[in-house]
């Protein structure tokens, strides 16, 4: 009787000991095999690295849970979710996810001069093994590009910081990252190409973008809006830079800096053939020619093209048009080297006058001036009217406005004209405010 206390006490210690062995051998699970569903555009080994689980590894609900963490943070995923099945102590974990429809854009680096692009994307793939050159819009892997770029910085002992910031290039979003903090002269500018418009000429023309700092975005905005106009002025409608260049500059004068090349491709100077018009009722084919002034046989240039056409929308303001819209594109004939515009005129409705509303100004020089407004209500609408309103209709009127200001020590007032357009009732109002 005596010894059945015993017997039970150890029935129980080893119990409790095969249950703690078993419970140990449980926790020893190793992963045997990682799965993906769902995948349309992204590999498996990419969601894998991103994840941060690895083969062989010892399992754990909590590292687990960090894995699908990391696979959601990425943002490039809609959904995602996990299960696993066992086979003894191997386990095989399998990913269930949804990637996110469109929401990449490329990655372009800014001004990153002391790195090859692969070394970029080395330093990059150390911490985003999925980077493919793009990352996500949403989620927090520009985040994650922003620190691997930083931590290159270190690595090299570059004094600087990366700025990340959403950018509009050619209309369509880049993921921009520049270095901040460090200066970087442009020491010279080349145009590799350059012929009929002169290097010397590209080069004064950048003047503004030599006197900052090397940003390869601000480069690319100078050659397309202000470069590319001087060989449409000449003709060139076709030429095209290629993305700058920049390298670290050695030389003793410019220490720091870099030599940035913008290779260029000229192209053919084009020769004026004719308009092609469609669309318009309003205006004749004779008239909208005159307008635009060109003569077949001269030179197309593409700057006075653009204003002509500009004008264009003035002489459809004159006849209440405020809608128009003019897409011009042109035909080339490159065997001849001749360019045809097809224009297409979309000269919608035709409003008229509605109201006039003078607004900065005591109620009495308010009203006069309203009173002077000598396109009445109902009128074909005529944007023109403005000029002759302000140099003609209320001339006196204006003269006493301002010399009462020159007598309180103001200048001239800034006055700003709008016009409401009704497409309900096709009416426009106008109103017309003086500021200080």
């Amino acid at each position: 009787m005596a010894l059945r206390p015993v017997a039970t006490l150890s029935s129980i210690i080893l119990v409790i000991i095969a249950f703690t062995v078993a419970r140990a051998q449980q926790q020893v699970r190793t992963i045997a095999r990682i799965e993906i569903e769902g995948l349309q555009r992204l590999s498996r080994d990419e969601v894998i690295a991103t994840s941060g689980l690895k083969i062989g590894a010892q399992f754990s609900i909590e590292e687990l849970d960090a894995a699908g963490q990391r696979l959601v943070d990425s943002g490039l995923f809609a959904k995602v979710a996990y299960r696993t099945t066992s086979n003894g102590n191997q386990l095989t974990v399998v990913f269930q996810v949804e990637e996110v429809k469109g929401g990449q854009s490329p990655v372009a680096f800014d001004n990153f001069v002391w790195f090859t692009n692969d070394e970029l994307v080395a330093a990059i793939k150390r911490e985003v093994p999925s980077y493919n050159g793009t990352a996500s819009d949403a989620g927090r892997m520009t985040d994650d590009v922003k620190r691997a770029l930083e931590n290159l910085l270190k690595e090299r002992g570059i004094e600087g910081t990366v700025d990340y910031a959403p950018f509009l290039s050619g209309g369509k979003q880049e993921h921009l990252f520049s270095v901040a903090g460090v200066s970087i002269p442009i020491c010279t500018l080349h145009f590799p190409g350059a012929r009929n418009v002169s290097e010397a000429k590209l080069v004064k023309s950048a003047k503004q973008m030599t006197d900052a700092d090397y940003s390869r975005s601000s480069a690319i905005a100078f050659s397309t809006f202000v470069l590319f106009p001087l060989y449409r002025e000449a003709g060139q409608l076709r030429a095209k830079f290629s993305q700058p260049v920049a390298k670290l500059e050695a030389s003793e004068k410019c220490k720091r800096g870099v030599e940035v090349n913008i290779p260029v491709e000229e192209g053919p100077i084009y020769l004026w053939e004719r308009a092609e018009w469609t669309g318009n009722e309003t205006v004749t084919p004779q008239e909208l020619n005159e307008v635009l002034g060109m003569k077949n046989g001269e030179v197309a240039n593409g700057v006075k093209i653009d204003k002509r056409l500009r004008e264009i929308g003035s002489l459809y303001g004159r006849t209440g048009h405020l809608d128009l819209s003019l897409r011009a594109e042109p035909e080339f004939d490159d065997t001849a080297s001749r360019v045809t515009y097809r224009i297409v005129v979309k000269e919608g409705p035709q409003y008229r006058m509605g109201t006039i509303k003078v607004k900065g100004l005591n109620e009495a020089e308010a009203r006069s001036l309203e009173r002077k407004w000598k396109l009445k209500s109902g009128e074909i609408f005529d944007t023109s009217y403005f000029e002759r309103f302000f140099k003609t209709d209320v001339t006196e009127e204006m003269q006493k406005l301002f010399a009462a200001r020159r007598a309180l020590g103001k200048g001239p007032p800034d006055i700003k004209e709008d016009i409401s357009p009704n497409r309900q009732t096709l009416t426009a109002d106008v109103t017309i405010e003086f500021k200080d």
